[in-house]
């Protein structure tokens, strides 16, 4: 009897809502990673950002988790036809990209209250922007939004804070924190940093541990580098990340 009640259910919710309403745990496929072809590809445990999903670099201060975030754009501009950037303090510089070798023609910037910007990068995550670059918190109504647009069109999303506030850390599934530990001085000019990124909560995947990156500034009027970002060797002790949620 319960068995039949239940059947009925759910022929009542695929006929009211369609059949993509319901599906088999199963048949449900698996998470594919975006390969950003940077050094954080290793903390993420799956090879990749995971797409449909909610990532944060966070950090005080200057300690490259921005450059970080640059270098996804810039890759992400060769492999989604829109990538899009939610600045709501109005700080986004494109010049800041050009060592990334960006294609700047596939970028839309979008510069509105935190309010209005909230629902126009969930209305962009549904729709199927392949990349979405949050420069700052999006407000907590609209989070839910966001990631269930995001989650079924596949779209990366990529959120950059010094601290998150809890429902941002808690909407999160992957979380990666950064430390500068030194900067980089070479024949008296400042070139760049070295920084630590450690992974702090990891939902996608095992939790892993740390890198050492190095990071190189820009020194002339050519602004592209070959390297702009590279792991260096990590003389640290390797540290589990939590996997509990924030």
């Amino acid at each position: 009897m319960q068995e039949t009640q239940l059947d009925h259910a759910i022929s009542a919710i695929r006929v009211r809502f369609g059949s993509q309403a319901l599906t088999r745990a199963a048949q449900l496929p698996p998470p594919q990673p975006w390969p950003s072809c940077t050094p954080l590809d290793r903390l993420t445990g799956i090879g990749g950002l995971p797409r449909g999903r909610l990532t944060l670099l966070t950090g005080s201060g200057t300690c490259g988790k921005l450059t970080l975030a640059l270098a996804l754009l810039g890759s992400a501009t060769h492999e989604f036809a829109h990538a899009v950037v939610i600045d709501t303090r109005s700080s986004f510089d494109p010049w800041a990209l050009l060592p990334f070798d960006p294609d700047l023609s596939s970028i839309t910037v979008v510069r509105l209250e935190s309010d209005s910007a909230g629902e126009a990068a969930a209305a962009l995550a549904k729709a199927g922007a392949g990349f979405i670059l949050l420069m700052g918190e999006i407000p907590e109504p609209w989070l839910g939004p966001l990631e269930a647009g995001a989650n079924r069109s596949g779209t990366v999303l990529v959120g950059v804070v010094d601290a998150p506030g809890r429902a941002f850390a808690h909407a999160s599934s992957l979380s990666l924190g950064f430390s500068r530990t030194e900067w980089v001085v070479e024949r008296g000019r400042l070139i760049g940093l070295r920084t630590i990124a450690r992974c702090l909560k990891n939902r996608v995947a095992p939790p892993l541990g740390e890198t050492a990156l190095e990071i190189h500034y820009p020194q002339s009027a050519d602004l592209f580098l070959e390297h702009p970002v590279s792991e260096a060797p990590l003389h640290v002790a390797e540290l589990e990340c939590a996997s509990a949620v924030v």
